[in-house]
């Protein structure tokens, strides 16, 4: 028997959720050994929502109902509620359950996670039809489903997409600047061949001054180097500078490292990649000339736009991501992917060690990369060959 653990979260309120108990202990008694639903709220205590009306289907179904009201502005909530209900015969490996989340009005559902007991992502699926449905088949450990809530955008007309701009992971980003989330394309609804044309990113990272990677909005583009051709590309050659040298304002660490750190890691040192590249030509005046030679992963994220036929405000402004920032890609990889894959972009391979612009500390001729396959975390020498992607900044 396991439990399943409702973590709910405004994520423009930047609020810190309390603990929901010790998840190894025992269900509680008075849950008659059933799946035991907790939420904890802000700095409250967390209480307990006992499931009722036991079916015998072998599918759970978890339905939230999140009011924030009383707000200041988007980025302060200071009143949060929520009731849950759950109908469930045993939550035991391999049944698959159904969770239904549903914002108050003013709110809509953001990004939806599952993690095991380990912290590894859980496949959790979004019902095409209906954006506020996800399924996932329960593994053989307690679960923690995360979900986040934000201020409702309102719809624009004479764009391409249906937002002005970006705001949650799995966002497909326009050329015109424009915003569709990825569920809104379904069976009924499907993509058309002009969006697919104007589509340029994804978005894998939408954050407050509190999160990771602190308030910024962040894409990744619709190829990488893994695409028909399976390019892999080396960080900088054994007879280059780049090499040897150990580019100090570059350097981003991983508070651990190995197979599935990618998922839980904390980070200390340069967590933008952004103007990388120029710190890079700064240590090492002959990096721009020599770019195609010499740094590679960098020279392809450089002319990423020319190669892709994108001009006006989205001409530049693509780099290769730091370790941190192919981390939080990797955390909400599941979605990224049915985004890429909607898009009709190149999804990021499992099979890929993608290279990061961040330096390792410990050793001069190694660079750090994340494998998406189980989100291992590593360094490696700059002469391998790895794919590469390249990310934008989307405010």
């Amino acid at each position: 028997m396991k439990k399943l653990r409702i973590l709910t979260a405004i994520l423009a309120a930047a609020l810190l959720f309390s603990s929901c108990g010790d998840l190894n202990s025992p269900v509680d008694s008075d849950t008659n050994g059933k799946a035991r639903l907790c939420v904890g709220i802000g700095e409250k205590s967390a209480r307990t929502i006992l499931p009722t009306d036991i079916g015998e289907s072998g599918i759970t179904k978890v339905e939230l109902l999140a009011k924030a009201s009383e707000a200041d502005s988007p980025s302060l909530v200071k009143e949060w509620t929520s009731d849950g209900t759950a109908s469930a015969s045993t939550a035991t490996m391999g049944t698959e359950i159904t969770l239904t989340l549903s914002p108050e009005s003013d709110y809509e559902l953001g990004a939806v996670s599952v993690t095991d007991s380990s912290d590894n992502e859980v496949t959790a699926t979004a019902d095409e039809s209906d954006g506020t449905k996800y399924t996932f088949t329960m593994p053989a450990s307690d679960v923690t489903i995360s979900a986040t809530f934000r201020l409702a955008r309102t719809e624009v007309t004479g764009k391409i997409g249906k937002y002005e701009k970006p705001y949650f992971v799995g966002d497909i980003v326009f050329n015109d600047g424009s915003a569709t989330p990825y569920t809104d394309f379904t069976d009924d609804n499907q993509i058309t061949t002009a969006q697919k044309n104007a589509a340029i990113a994804v978005i894998f990272y939408a954050g407050s001054s509190t999160d990771v990677l602190g308030a910024k909005t962040l894409g990744v583009g619709l190829k990488n180097t893994q695409g028909e051709t399976t390019e892999t590309l080396v960080w900088a050659p054994i007879l280059a500078t780049g090499y040897t040298t150990n580019f100090t304002e570059i350097q981003c660490t991983p508070s651990e490292s190995g197979s599935g750190k990618a998922a839980t890691a904390t980070f200390t040192g340069d967590l933008d990649g952004s103007d990388n590249w120029a710190k890079v030509c700064a240590a090492d005046s002959t990096a721009q000339a020599n770019a195609a030679t010499n740094y590679l992963a960098f020279n392809w994220v450089n002319n990423y736009a020319t190669t892709n036929s994108l001009t006006g405000d989205y001409a530049s402004g693509w780099y290769l991501p730091t370790v941190a920032e192919l981390s939080m890609m990797y955390r909400v990889k599941a979605t990224v992917n049915a985004a890429l894959e909607k898009a009709g972009g190149t999804q990021i391979a499992d099979t890929g060690f993608y290279w990061s612009s961040s330096q390792s500390s410990s050793f001069d001729s190694y660079a750090w990369y994340v494998r998406f396959s189980d989100g291992l975390l590593g360094y490696g020498a700059k002469k391998s060959d790895k794919p590469v992607c390249g990310v934008r900044a989307f405010n």
